[in-house]
């Protein structure tokens, strides 16, 4: 009808001839339509009808409106209060699940159902990402799954494992938790089948003190620390020395995850079905589909997020494009004011736009469980609830060993343990059979200084040895005196092999002593990846499996591994569009929005193909 109408009202006399109305037209060489009446109720783009007159006005003017009211094409709106005409004509306010979305003084907001917590709504009573308060996340579980009641952190283990301490561990086997999670055995005996032994039953091997069957053991499969890949909602195993896992219900397999279709944007509906996400909106998957929010500040206008008080192509309202020459400052005008800079008709503040810091065409990174900013003109990162920036990167402050409460504090490895980060205070965990002793791990059973405890008065006088927790003058059986203290070198992680011979074990691991050979086991959840323990929960270069490297989205791309899936976070300014990150205001294959594609000879500007 619109185009039609454009035809009539330029050429009046085939509308005559054709017996059609030129009703809003004011002559055959005007484009104007101010006040000239609808025609049947419709006005040409740019102009609405107003119901009360019949006349045609401007989209925005508030002829025939109250006070305080705009003539939209659905009426006399409100811009500073409806959510469905935010700011302008046709600019819609989202929200993200749990919340409803609000229109305060023309800029979108929303409020939540439950609570707040950054741009989501979250119920703390039950959310593990947000346990009893917003950003307070519950630790990742080997063998297991964290989980959250009432708003305290627990866990919930696989089948064969039992709850001990925040770990899931297999009481069968773990000589820290030898046939309970109170038992640990004294160094150099290993736990087989519940007891601490000198040796291993028939069939089993010993890995670091544990006895497993390395056909069917899902942390030793077909070798010791060879542990199978345990993606969040999975529970794995071990066959004929093969890794797998199953998902748990009523979750569904897709390749190395397990994943939500009505929830998982990135499977929304069946695996590898992605959700587009616009530049300054976020995809998310509901069980009718896959839509999107906005971020706060900007409005729903078609396919896009927009804000309607600097983009030229919606200025003041969805529907509003400003005119050749003339730029978008709240409304459109022919000049940028106060400080902005005109960058391609939309005025910007360069000292604190994302998509624009310090000058037209830097667009700023967005970092894992973080968002691109722009601070005094240059590029910077905004960390989710939880997370601290470090040096770029959004970090857990309060478990993370290399930033441990601090940006620059690396907690130190300890021989015969590993270090860990709890509550943002750096700790050790010691192998079976050693105790924390001034920071160390001691074997209160072998040390010369700490010979039955910890501290001076259990220090052995001169030419003395401590054997078995007591000090004599003597080593008893096999045990080799080192310096006083008498050990097994075939199973000593300070003594393995000979006396000076310290086994270490990288991050993430302990280490163990076989044979009077080093080695280490991987603590779960992190599994051997060429020599490293990594989580394949979160690891970009080893996600869901040792060596699967997430790719990224092409230039203005982060590749990220979130829940052992592989997604990718755009540039600030930058649309998810399939797989790539693209300008949806310059790229004829997505001109306007992921997938409007510009034919022939047009490029795309503005957003638009011409």
């Amino acid at each position: 009808m619109a185009g039609l109408s454009r035809v009539l009202c330029v050429l009046p006399l085939l509308g005559l001839l054709l017996g059609l109305s030129t009703a809003g037209c004011e002559s055959e060489l005007s484009a104007s339509l101010e006040g000239k009446l609808c025609d049947q109720g419709q006005c040409l783009a740019g102009y609405t009808c107003d119901q009360a007159t019949n006349t045609c006005v401007k989209v925005g003017a508030s002829v025939g409106c109250q006070e305080g009211e705009t003539t939209c094409s659905t009426g006399c709106k409100r811009l500073d209060e409806d959510p469905e005409n935010c700011g302008g004509c046709g600019a819609v306010c989202t929200a993200p699940l749990g919340g409803t979305p609000r229109c305060t003084r023309y800029e979108c907001d929303f409020d939540c159902e439950i609570e707040r917590c950054g741009d989501t709504c979250v119920d703390p009573s039950s959310d593990p990402l947000n346990c009893g308060a917003c950003g307070t996340r519950c630790a990742d579980v080997g063998g297991g799954t964290a989980i959250c009641t009432d708003g305290v952190c627990g866990i919930t283990c696989n089948a064969g494992l039992d709850a001990c301490g925040g770990e899931c561990v297999d009481v069968m086997s773990n000589p820290s938790r030898c046939g309970g999670c109170d038992t640990v055995c004294p160094a150099g005996l290993v736990c087989s089948l519940g007891e601490c032994s000198e040796t291993c039953a028939a069939g089993l091997e010993n890995c670091g003190g544990a006895c497993v069957d390395l056909a069917t053991s899902p942390l030793h499969c077909g070798g010791c620390n060879m542990g199978c890949p345990n993606p969040p909602g999975s529970i794995p195993s071990c066959t004929d020395s093969m890794c797998d896992f199953s998902c748990e219900d009523p979750l569904l397999e897709c390749g190395t995850a397990c994943v939500d279709p009505t929830s998982d944007p990135n499977n929304c509906g069946g695996c590898d079905n992605g959700c587009d996400a616009p530049a300054n909106g976020m995809a998310i998957c509901t069980p009718a589909g896959c839509d999107f929010t906005c971020d706060e500040g900007f409005a729903k206008c078609g396919s896009l997020c927009v804000d309607t008080m600097s983009d030229p192509s919606h200025c003041g309202g969805c529907t509003t494009q400003c005119d050749p020459g003339e730029v978008c400052d709240v409304m459109c005008t022919t000049e940028c004011s106060g400080g902005k800079t005109n960058c391609d008709g939309s005025c910007l503040d360069t000292t604190s736009d994302p998509a624009h810091c310090g000058d037209c065409v830097t667009s700023c990174p967005a970092p894992a469980n973080g968002a691109p900013a722009c601070s005094d003109s240059q590029c910077d990162v905004t960390c989710d609830n939880g997370f601290s920036k470090c040096d770029g990167e959004c970090v857990q402050l309060d478990r993370d060993i290399y930033h441990c409460g601090l940006c620059e504090r690396e907690c130190p490895p300890v021989a015969n343990g590993s270090p860990v980060c709890v509550s943002s205070q750096c700790d050790i965990v010691c192998n079976a059979g050693y105790n924390p002793c001034n920071g160390a791990c001691i074997n209160f059973q072998s040390d010369n200084a700490n010979c039955g405890g910890c501290g001076e008065e259990y220090a052995c006088g001169l030419n003395e040895v401590c054997d078995q927790g007591e000090c004599t003058t003597a080593c008893s059986g096999d045990l080799e005196n080192c310096d006083g203290s008498c050990v097994d070198t075939a199973s000593d992680t300070s003594h393995c092999g000979d006396c000076t011979t310290v086994c270490m074990a990288p991050a993430n691991a302990t280490p163990t002593c076989v044979g009077s050979t080093c080695g280490y086991n991987c603590n779960p959840p992190h599994i051997e990846c060429d020599g490293a323990c990594v989580n394949t929960a979160t690891d970009p270069l080893n996600c869901g499996q040792c060596g699967r490297v997430c790719p990224d989205g092409g230039p203005g791309s982060t590749a990220i591994c979130e829940a052992s899936k592989c997604t990718i976070a755009c540039n600030a300014g930058l649309s998810l569009c399939g797989k790539s990150c693209v300008d949806t205001n310059t790229n004829k294959n997505h001109c306007g929005g992921c997938g409007i594609r510009c034919m022939g000879q047009q490029s795309c500007v503005g957003g638009m193909c011409q």
